[in-house]
C-alpha cells in the first residue's frame, strides 16, 4: 500500500516541462529523430510534458516518445487548429494523455507558460520562433520568473538564432545578462543536466 501511495503521489508531484516545436518534420529527418530522443529523456527524468496538441511533425514525434517512455502529456489546442493538427480525435491518446481546448491563442500560450515548471526549444518554424521569443521576453520583463528555458541545438540548427541573439546584444538592442535566461543544449548530457536544474 505505501509503495502505491508513494507512486501515486510521484505521478502528482511531477514537474511539467513545456516543449516548442514544429508541426512537420522539416526536412532533416535526424530531427524526429532527436525529438523522439527528447520525449524519452524528458520521461525518464520524471517529467510530464505540456505542448501544442498536434500529432504532426516535431511535437508528434515527442508527445508520443513521452507517453511510450511512461510521461504524462497535456496538449493545449485553439479549436481552429483541431482538423490541422489532430486528424482523429478517438486516437488522439497516443499524443494526449489530456487535451484542453481553448479559444484562441492567446489563451493557448498562456495556459502553457501557467502549466509549465520550464521551456524546451525544438526545431520549427515561425510559430517556434514566436513561442520562443515570447517567453524570453515575458523573462525579461519578470513576467516569467524561476523558469529555465532551454534550446535544443544537437545539429546546428539554432546557430543562426544564437548569432542573431548575440549580434542584438552587440548591437546594443539587448542586454547581456539575457543570456542568463536561457540554456543552449547540444547533447543529451547537457539535455539531462539542464532537467535536472528544473
Amino acid at each position: 500500500i505505501f509503495l502505491t501511495i508513494c507512486d501515486l503521489l510521484g505521478g502528482f508531484l511531477k514537474k511539467n516541462i513545456c516543449v516548442f516545436g514544429g508541426s512537420v518534420s522539416g526536412k532533416n529527418l535526424k530531427y524526429k529523430k532527436t525529438a523522439k530522443i527528447i520525449g524519452k529523456t524528458i520521461a525518464e527524468n520524471n517529467f510530464n510534458l505540456v505542448f501544442g496538441g498536434g500529432q504532426n511533425g516535431i511535437m508528434g514525434a515527442v508527445s508520443r516518445s513521452c507517453i511510450e517512455n511512461g510521461a504524462t502529456t497535456i496538449g493545449i489546442i485553439p479549436h481552429f487548429l483541431l482538423k490541422k493538427d489532430i486528424k482523429d480525435l478517438a486516437h488522439s491518446k497516443k499524443f494526449n494523455t489530456k487535451l484542453i481546448q481553448t479559444e484562441t491563442m492567446h489563451q493557448r500560450k498562456k495556459l502553457m507558460y501557467d502549466k509549465s515548471d520550464g521551456f524546451i526549444i525544438l526545431p520549427g518554424g515561425i510559430g517556434t520562433l514566436d513561442e520562443c521569443f515570447e517567453v524570453l521576453t515575458w523573462c525579461q520583463l519578470s513576467q516569467i520568473k524561476n523558469k529555465n528555458i532551454g534550446i535544443i541545438n544537437f545539429e546546428g540548427y539554432w546557430d543562426p538564432l544564437i548569432n542573431l541573439i548575440n549580434h542584438l546584444i552587440e548591437e546594443e538592442f539587448m542586454g547581456s545578462n539575457n543570456l542568463n535566461n536561457f540554456k543552449e543544449i547540444n547533447d543529451i548530457k547537457m539535455l539531462n543536466f539542464f532537467l535536472k536544474g528544473i
